[in-house]
């Protein structure tokens, strides 16, 4: 199947009636339209679309959310909460784009130090 649209860039797509337990780890674009549970760590972009729903706690260079998160988000460039998104759980991350709409359950944090001790 090909797209006139799209050239080859590395996005990955969990379709809406998938449904997916376990950890997961990719590199470029991955779009999640079913259920995730578990873990999702990535040096990419996770985009959460409007029917999707992750209860995991999830790292990454950019989160998307357009459905629901339930679990704690790390991004080290930005998190966007677009309209009718829901997140439950704490959000680390250097920028934040909250629309109307987008609902936060949780701490924020944008503090800078990815060099922090704990």
């Amino acid at each position: 199947m090909s797209s006139n649209n799209r050239e080859p860039s590395g996005e990955t797509f969990l379709g809406k009636d998938a449904s997916f337990k376990g950890e997961l780890s990719f590199g470029g674009t991955l779009c999640i339209d079913g259920k995730f549970e578990g873990q999702i760590n990535t040096s990419g972009t996770l985009i959460i679309s409007k029917t999707g729903e992750i209860k995991a706690d999830i790292q990454a260079e950019t989160v998307i959310c357009e459905g629901l998160v339930k679990g704690n988000i790390v991004a080290s460039r930005k998190v966007e909460l677009r309209p009718k998104s829901n997140i439950i759980g704490d959000v680390k991350s250097p920028s934040l784009i909250i629309e109307v709409g987008a609902k936060l359950d949780g701490k924020c944090d944008m503090t800078h130090n990815n060099n922090s001790t704990t």
